[in-house]
């Protein structure tokens, strides 16, 4: 039985994809949450339960539930503190795990929404963070062809300037790192499997020449299908970040809370695997853009 199986919700994984990085790339990061999982396990060694909460978050320029629901995370953010609860974000204006966030001096300039500097906020409180991003190279590049892909790649300075080998690195390094990863049978054939399928999907890419800037790379794109080689750009090594989330995951089985703020396309497919692992859902609640969810509901497990 193959583990990984991305066949049959890659509509959905492709679309929640793109509206998260072209809402990233446009350097703002509003959003809102429109869906609240809540997972439940009891821990085999201490006999007590451990609640992985799930925030599916939608980018959408100036949406007013921004500032409420950010004021909200922020306040549970305290309380995750004082229960020594775990946060795992996908947070581009925040360092990551490595100490990176910026390419070749480009970067996402944030400190609003519900994701803005959320890890670094969330570090100042003393909270056990996971910053699972990765992709500053890519969002600096390719984030500003997204927003105006009508202009020419070398209009821009940071794709002009930052390369393919940049991109092509990123995606390496993150293999890499996850070849390493060692947290039992399930996740580790998960692990394997999602690599394999990465990296036939980078060879796909074309990413032979790499002193060759993004600009060029991007100028020489079919102009008919411009916009969708961009985006797929953007999303074809997007199970790595699942696969950083999971990790994340298994490594803190004694925390009592574990957050997750991330992009659906992420969320619904960490449900996925925590389903297979004997977690059980307790509580799913969506809402369909642009609706926001009540996110206040997590209330009821956090005193």
């Amino acid at each position: 039985m193959n583990i990984l199986d991305l066949k049959d919700d890659m509509k959905n994984y492709f679309r929640n994809s793109i509206i998260i990085m072209i809402a990233l790339l446009s350097y703002n990061c509003f959003g809102y949450c429109y869906e609240l999982c809540i997972n439940d396990k009891i821990n085999q060694h201490t006999q007590k339960h451990q609640f992985i909460i799930a925030f599916a978050d939608y980018h959408l320029k100036s949406h007013p539930s921004n500032k409420e629901q950010r004021m909200y995370i922020e306040s549970l953010l305290k309380k995750c503190a004082a229960v020594k609860g775990k946060l795992i974000v996908e947070d581009l204006s925040s360092a990551n795990n490595e100490g990176k966030m910026i390419c070749c001096k480009f970067g996402v300039n944030c400190s609003e929404g519900v994701l803005g500097q959320l890890a670094d906020k969330a570090r100042a409180l003393g909270i056990d963070v996971d910053n699972v991003e990765y992709r500053y190279c890519r969002v600096a590049s390719i984030g500003p062809l997204l927003n105006d892909s009508k202009a020419k790649p070398h209009s821009f300075k940071s794709s002009s300037v930052i390369t393919i080998s940049s991109l092509y690195k990123e995606v390496i390094d993150e293999i890499e790192k996850i070849k390493k990863y060692d947290d039992g049978k399930f996740l580790n054939n998960l692990y394997k499997n999602t690599i394999s399928k990465v990296q036939v999907a980078l060879q796909k890419m074309g990413f032979n020449n790499h002193s060759m800037t993004v600009a060029d790379y991007c100028k020489s794109l079919c102009d008919k299908q411009y916009r969708q080689e961009l985006e797929k750009l953007c999303i074809f090594d997007s199970a790595l970040i699942d696969m950083n989330i999971m990790h994340a995951i298994a490594r803190c089985s004694e925390a009592p809370f574990v957050f997750i703020v991330a992009g659906g396309s992420h969320t619904e497919k960490v449900n996925i695997f925590l389903k297979r692992m004997g977690y059980k859902s307790i509580i799913k609640k969506s809402a369909i853009h642009p609706r926001p969810v009540d996110i206040t509901i997590v209330d009821k497990f956090i005193y």
